[in-house]
């Protein structure tokens, strides 16, 4: 069907085009990001990285392949975005139980994005 994507959807655009300035929310769920308008009535829209394919023409490092689980084999990594912005490696199932490489981890052996990650999972 996508050959003839011409016939049926001509209409409607492959991507959409945003531009703005990156806003980070702590109330953002896990994987999403938000990017300013110049709408008085709708400031910002928030947008799932995982379908962001570009970034001032280059390929995201965000896409699809980094923010989803790889299930391979019973242990799954997932890569979640901390409150700050950054990003930290969740990994999920095998002998060991879950494991985060966040600083709140190694202290506690218990964080938030685990918990992210097993939502994320599910």
């Amino acid at each position: 069907m996508w050959e003839y994507r011409d016939r049926y959807a001509f209409h409607i655009p492959e991507f959409n085009y945003y531009e703005g300035e990156v806003l980070y929310e702590k109330w953002f769920e896990a994987g999403e990001v938000g990017l300013t308008t110049d709408q008085p009535h709708f400031p910002f829209r928030r947008l799932r990285m995982e379908r962001i394919v570009e970034i001032n023409g280059k390929k995201s490092k965000l896409s699809a392949k980094s923010l989803s689980t790889s299930k391979d084999g019973p242990e799954r990594t997932i890569t979640i975005k901390g409150s700050t912005g950054s990003l930290y490696e969740v990994q999920i199932g095998g002998k060991r139980g879950p494991s985060c490489s966040c600083k709140g981890y190694q202290f506690r052996r218990s964080c938030r994005h685990i918990v992210e990650a097993e939502k994320l999972a599910a």
